[in-house]
């Protein structure tokens, strides 16, 4: 089922959160609002849902305006960070509690709790209590509550961000398995630009109270628009334009027509070394970070970040020189 946001824009007092936001979500999408804290991305979420009134624009699901439908009764699974789950209810009541305020049959209930938990995988839990599960554990119990009644959309408010992060490794996993299994369309908010790369079909990323660039993963990471989009999502080393073109002359060839100062934003890994006596860097810094090694590098009085994905012998103090390819780097606003 298709969602509009149209222009979108609410105040809390004088101060601005959301400025003429517009989105749409598709029918079985995986969206990832991701940006800063206090960029917007959660008062979003919460008009989705109802919580949260806006002054103006239009949100619809389906063709239906949605402005006058009380949160209640959207039908949407709602996973808040914190899992409120009911602690004096088992797993299974917690699961069925929705299924038991729509007044179905028990028998019914208890089928579809069943299915919910093999689903989560999880079905030899179903008689203990929140406070006798994991925080993994917990997030699966909120997760199978909000899908019980088949929601027309599935809104996830920072769901792994208590858990510790190999937990939360196998959490990204299992919840996009879910949602592309049960092909619902799905909204989650995260600061954590891996969560958003790794789970998202299409990531929104937020700053100020506006969408700074929606795309794929891929087109982020690879195509940021912006400076803020090319800092915010993985690390960039930012280039003038005469930077730019003293370390990848046929750079400027790619440069965009458009007026405006642009800055060249290249990644770590697409900066090759090769140490050698009269190079125009000097490695100040090596990380190991296990399946790569960092190397910062004065050039030119600046700093450059590089990553390579092998072993390296360079160390500090050595001389290196550049191997960039001519269609490396991508022009974004300044």
């Amino acid at each position: 089922m298709h969602l509009e946001i149209r222009d979108i824009s609410k105040f809390f007092g004088d101060f601005q959160a959301l400025r003429e936001v517009s989105l749409d979500v598709g029918g079985d999408e995986f969206v990832c609002l991701l940006g800063p804290s206090g960029c917007g991305k959660t008062t979003l979420l919460r008009i989705v849902a109802g919580l949260e009134p806006y002054d103006s624009g239009t949100l619809m699901l389906g063709g239906r305006d949605l402005r006058e439908v009380d949160a209640q009764h959207r039908g949407f699974g709602i996973v808040f960070q914190s899992y409120s789950l009911f602690p004096n209810m088992t797993v299974s009541e917690n699961i069925g509690y929705g299924l038991k305020i729509q007044k179905w049959p028990q028998e019914r209930i208890n089928a579809k709790v069943r299915e919910l938990m093999e689903l989560v995988r999880f079905p030899e839990l179903a008689e203990r209590y929140p406070h006798e599960l994991s925080g993994g554990q917990q997030q699966r119990v909120a997760i199978a509550r909000a899908i019980a009644v088949d929601p027309k959309l599935l809104l996830l408010d920072e769901p792994l961000s208590a858990l510790d992060a190999r937990v939360r490794a196998e959490m990204r996993a299992e919840i996009r398995d879910v949602q592309r299994r049960l092909g619902i369309p799905t909204i989650m908010v995260t600061h954590d630009q891996e969560e958003a790369l790794t789970m998202a079909d299409k990531v929104v990323c937020m700053k100020d109270g506006r969408i700074e660039q929606v795309g794929t993963p891929h087109e982020l990471y690879a195509r940021p628009q912006t400076r803020f989009v090319a800092d915010f999502v993985g690390i960039s080393n930012l280039l003038d334009e005469a930077e730019a073109a003293r370390l990848i002359p046929e750079v400027v060839n790619r440069k965009p027509k458009e007026g405006g100062a642009h800055l060249l934003a290249l990644r770590p890994e697409e900066i090759g070394l090769r140490k050698e006596d009269d190079g125009a860097g000097e490695v100040t810094a090596v990380t190991f970070l296990g399946n790569i090694n960092r190397i910062q590098i004065e050039w030119q009085g600046r700093e450059l970040v590089a990553e390579v994905h092998r072993t390296t012998d360079v160390a500090p103090g050595d001389r290196v020189a550049f191997e960039v390819g001519p269609e490396s780097g991508a022009w974004v606003r300044a």
